[in-house]
């Protein structure tokens, strides 16, 4: 024995292996080796087959039950227990919100802009994560999800945990009957949708979730989770509903003075000399810097009134962008805040938003990241947003067509003859459903059925013309925003024209609110709701307790299936 412990294992298996031979030669001059070496083949077959299947089992067990996934407990918070079965699904769920977050910046800003934050076409192993509240570590976006994964689990468990608590019943939440209905309407549909796609792809339901939910999830299991996910999320949001209402008028009123650029807006109008370089086949004037300064003078003499402004600039517009300044509205700015300025220019942000600033002042700046020059008329210097925190209306439009497809099938813009004639006709029709609808019951029902029978919006039709959340800073055309934020009485109505027509309006109601008060309100709220779950995070933060192998075990298999997504991704990138 001696000998042998400081013998290499190779060293080891090759005299037992001269040993074996020499024994098997003796056995073979004696007549016996034949036989019993046939009995060891079949022992050996045996073992084979035996492994073999064992090893058949294992796989079967992980990859297909995935029984290791739903009973390992990888990682522990105080009494909290974390399976690898659970663990994948919040991986998932935390992949996903980086998908949307990117998708919402292509959405926003262009396609492409997305991958700035996430890539979708490159494999999350393979890209910086650009955050700054990741440990030390987190490099790459898989390092990301792999560390955040349990933290996240963790942190709806506890407030899972709070929201069904007697505590929380004895501060006043509790599930009503209309949230326990929506949020199982809500986990059946999941589950209607996922048994299609089993279905399509020839699955079970249970092994489906297991391979797009989180390996080792079953139907009962994801209820559970997202039963418990949807229940913290209600809980979240009544705590900031909770955290809003007790939120005081002195509150807001300090908050404004401390605040108040970061609260008030200002309206103003705007016209642009660009003195960047020509795009291809452009037949715009090319101005170079000095030129577009001089410009920019020129406008700025003619343009002492807000009148005489929208004349110079259908005056001034370069030919592509004629049509562009047609209509009276193109200069105008409304309603914006410093930091949506700042961004564009400190000086000018600085400029409009300095209290001694009065309407009817006029300044030029260079934007030098644009290449252009900024001629600005203040129309309204910054200032309380008084109107309503958010207004409910309906409406029936009545369109006016423009242009009509020629025989080649290309639109083409009708004369101007015509497109009047459009729109008094759209005019007297309006005036006609107006009446019949007073002629009737006269009633917000009423109004609605009349919409959807009569509306060219085919976007609200379905629900009766009905817009809501009406605020200064929504995107709705002027004269349509201006009727909806005038002061009305429930039930009123009357008649706007824009440029897609006539809209026979309705006025729903209004928040309490001024929209400065709701703003502060929201800010004041957000700021406590923030505190408290960091306040939890924190306690989970550094304290879990996690099996690093068994977790580095989990997230191989979740990104074995992202690496999948990525493909696909990359695949529909390449196609455009």
């Amino acid at each position: 024995m001696a000998n042998n412990e400081i013998k290499t294992n190779a060293e080891i298996y090759r005299e037992q292996r001269k040993a074996r031979l020499a024994k098997a030669a003796k056995k073979k001059k004696s007549g016996k080796g034949d036989k019993i070496l046939r009995i060891l083949i079949k022992i050996l077959c045996i073992v084979l087959i035996v492994g073999l299947v064992l090893f058949g089992i294992g796989k079967v067990i992980t990859d297909v039950f995935c029984i290791p996934q739903k009973i390992l407990t990888i990682a522990t918070y105080g009494d909290e227990k974390l399976t690898a079965a659970e663990y994948n699904h919040y991986y998932m769920q935390l992949y996903e919100q980086a998908v949307s977050m990117s998708q919402q910046y292509d959405s926003n800003y262009g396609t492409g802009a997305g991958k700035t934050y996430f890539d979708t076409t490159v494999n999350p192993a393979d890209q910086e994560y650009p955050g700054d509240d990741a440990p030390e570590g987190v490099e790459t976006w898989s390092d990301y999800f792999k560390y955040f994964s349990a933290e996240r689990a963790f942190l709806i468990k506890t407030v899972y945990n709070k929201a069904v608590s007697d505590e929380a019943k004895t501060e006043g939440f509790e599930l009503t009957e209309a949230q326990i209905t929506e949020m199982n309407e809500s986990i059946d549909e999941a589950i209607n949708s996922l048994a299609e796609s089993a279905k399509d792809n020839d699955f079970a339901l249970d092994n489906y979730i297991s391979k797009t939910c989180g390996e080792g999830l079953n139907e009962k299991s994801y209820r559970e989770i997202l039963t418990r996910d949807m229940t913290a999320q209600y809980y979240l949001d009544w705590y900031q509903e909770k955290a809003q209402k007790s939120i005081t008028d002195d509150d807001i009123n300090k908050y404004y003075a401390e605040h108040r650029d970061e609260v008030d807006i200002a309206s103003f109008r705007y016209f642009t000399v660009s003195y960047a370089e020509a795009t291809e086949g452009s037949k715009d004037p090319v101005y170079t810097q000095a030129e577009a300064k001089a410009r920019a003078e020129q406008f700025k003499a003619k343009a002492g009134t807000e009148k005489e402004f929208i004349a110079a600039a259908k005056e001034f517009a370069p030919p592509t962008y004629a049509s562009a300044y047609a209509t009276d509205s193109a200069t105008l700015a409304s309603n914006l805040t410093k930091s949506s300025i700042t961004a564009l220019s400190e000086d000018f942000a600085n400029w409009a938003f300095d209290s001694s600033r009065k309407a009817g002042e006029m300044n030029i700046f260079e934007v030098k990241s644009q290449e252009a020059f900024y001629i600005i008329l203040m129309t309204e210097p910054a200032h309380k947003d008084t109107a309503s925190a958010g207004v409910d209306v309906r409406h029936l439009l009545v369109q006016a067509e423009t242009s009509k497809e020629n025989a080649e099938g290309e639109k083409v813009t009708l004369s101007n003859d015509e497109i009047a004639k459009n729109f008094d006709n759209a005019k007297i029709e309006a005036e006609k459903l107006l009446k019949e609808w007073k002629d009737g019951e006269a009633t917000e029902k009423s109004f609605s059925a009349l919409v959807t029978k009569h509306t060219d919006d085919t976007a609200s039709a379905s629900t009766g013309g009905l817009y809501e959340d009406i605020t200064s800073q929504s995107s709705y055309v002027p004269e349509f925003l201006d009727w909806s934020l005038a002061s009305h009485k429930p039930g009123d109505t009357g008649i706007v024209k824009t440029d897609y027509g006539y809209h026979i309006m309705y006025y729903v109601g209004a928040d309490s609110q001024q929209k400065w008060q709701s703003d502060i309100s929201a800010i004041l709220a957000s700021d406590d709701f923030n505190a408290y779950t960091e306040e939890i995070y924190n306690e989970i933060s550094g304290n879990v307790d996690r099996v690093d192998f068994l977790i580095d075990w989990a997230a191989e298999s979740v990104e074995t299936l992202i690496n999948r997504y990525t493909s696909n991704f990359a695949s529909s990138s390449a196609l455009y």
